[in-house]
């Protein structure tokens, strides 16, 4: 659909000054993104009026297990081990195909509702949440979240991921990302072999790492080094890649990640809700490290909002470093945006000609977005998803003013995710 979304105000990333123009969309592309040109033709499909309100682009969460919405609010006030081993693991062993979809389909509902356009998702039956996300427009990188502390054929992981990785090479908007649980969820082998596996691919990987104080001391007990310096050693990062948390990194880890153009996911609200700890996000930045950001699943955050996690980045570094001016609101709505796009590879995070047709329309009379004053730091620090009016996903409008066109009655996911979470239920207290 050409989409010509005129009289806004428009952002065109982090830190640029806002102009009040137009922007035009053909084929899920922005093909003109300037000042209002009403003499100019445009062949529109749809055209909207934006009211003078801001147009910015689409957030990208770098790091989500969407359908753990299922979980949202069943696993509260538990640390991280006990969360995960006691609560988590039992209902996930009990997860169907259908569970995945619908939990999947209530987290696409929340993203466009919070202006979130791409979204890294590392769960289960990826070929389903990919269904469910794409159908929203989204641009969606499923990451490999493989373990074998259950046990299991690493050669058969290793084959699994590798044929993953083929089947959705070259596809539009949708990618596969080779990666692992964590260190301490994988043997050494299923560890080396994937690194190797990432190297004669060429490939990235992504791994949750240095997540807690616990994990880090654990490592360095038992390999003598840190996480990241094990996982450097064995190749793990030679092609690049993410982590999710980096929470305890060291200096020396940083100049590692640096070095191998690893980007940081960090979860802000997920870290704190779980009292795993802050991440130096500070020191990450000012060493020349890239940080995204991600909101990490429903079950340990609760929410899927950008808007929270960018604040709590900035606010917490502020606290953090005993100043003020560390971290500023730019710092963090760069890497809501243009920082998690150009680590998942997707062609978007900025408002301009060529890029994917990933906005978000602000609404300007929203109580915290007045008074008008300086837009990227009030995006930051007062305002939340309910400013959100519009967001289009690779062209779709995917949420409009209370209206979602993400592929299934919203009242059908309400329904249907109620549904899978008391079967859940039932299924992990009958295995008890």
């Amino acid at each position: 659909m050409n989409i010509r979304l005129k009289n806004a105000v428009i952002m065109p990333k982090a830190g640029a000054e806002a102009f009040r123009g137009e922007v035009q969309i053909a084929d899920g592309k922005i093909v003109y993104a300037g000042k209002q040109n009403d003499r100019m033709y445009f062949a529109a499909e749809r055209e909207k009026d934006c009211r003078g309100n801001l147009l910015v682009p689409g957030f990208c969460n770098a790091h989500a297990h969407s359908a753990m919405t299922l979980f949202r609010g069943i696993a509260d006030d538990l640390p991280l081990r006990e969360w995960l081993f006691d609560r988590i693991f039992p209902l996930e062993d009990c997860l169907t195909e259908e569970d995945v979809y619908w939990g999947t389909m209530l987290a696409a509902a929340e993203y466009v509702r919070g202006g979130t356009t791409a979204v890294a998702d590392m769960y289960f039956f990826h070929d389903t949440a990919a269904k469910a996300l794409r159908k929203s427009g989204m641009a969606v990188a499923l990451c490999c979240g493989t373990n074998d502390i259950g046990g299991g054929d690493v050669k058969e992981h290793l084959k699994t991921m590798e044929s993953r990785y083929h089947a959705y090479e070259g596809k539009e908007r949708l990618k596969y990302i080779l990666g692992l649980h964590a260190e301490y969820t994988c043997s050494d082998a299923l560890l080396e072999g994937t690194a190797d596996l990432a190297a004669t691919l060429g490939a990235p990987t992504y791994i949750h790492c240095s997540e807690t104080l616990k994990e880090v001391g654990e490592c360095s007990v038992r390999r003598g080094m840190t996480p990241v310096e094990y996982l450097h050693k064995i190749g793990f990062f030679d092609c690049g890649g993410i982590i999710a948390h980096g929470t305890y990194l060291e200096k020396t880890d940083i100049e590692l990640l640096k070095e191998k153009n690893v980007t940081v996911a960090s979860n802000p609200s997920s870290n704190l809700k779980l009292a795993s700890g802050v991440a130096p996000v500070y020191t990450m930045l000012k060493n020349g490290l890239r940080v995204a950001l991600g909101t990490d699943g429903a079950a340990s955050n609760n929410a899927l909002s950008m808007f929270r996690e960018m604040y709590l980045m900035s606010c917490l570094q502020k606290e953090r470093m005993k100043d003020a001016a560390a971290v500023s609101a730019e710092s963090a709505l760069s890497a809501a945006t243009e920082a998690g796009y150009a680590a998942l590879g997707f062609n978007g995070g900025e408002i301009r000609e060529g890029k994917d047709a990933d906005l978000v329309l602000i609404d300007l009379d929203a109580p915290g977005m007045r008074p008008r004053a300086d837009f990227g730091k009030s995006l930051v620090y007062s305002a939340d998803t309910s400013a959100v009016l519009m967001t289009v996903a690779g062209g779709h409008i995917a949420y409009e003013e209370g209206q979602y066109e993400i592929g299934e009655k919203i009242e059908e996911i309400y329904r249907n995710t109620e549904r899978c979470i008391k079967r859940l239920r039932e299924a992990a207290e009958k295995r008890a």
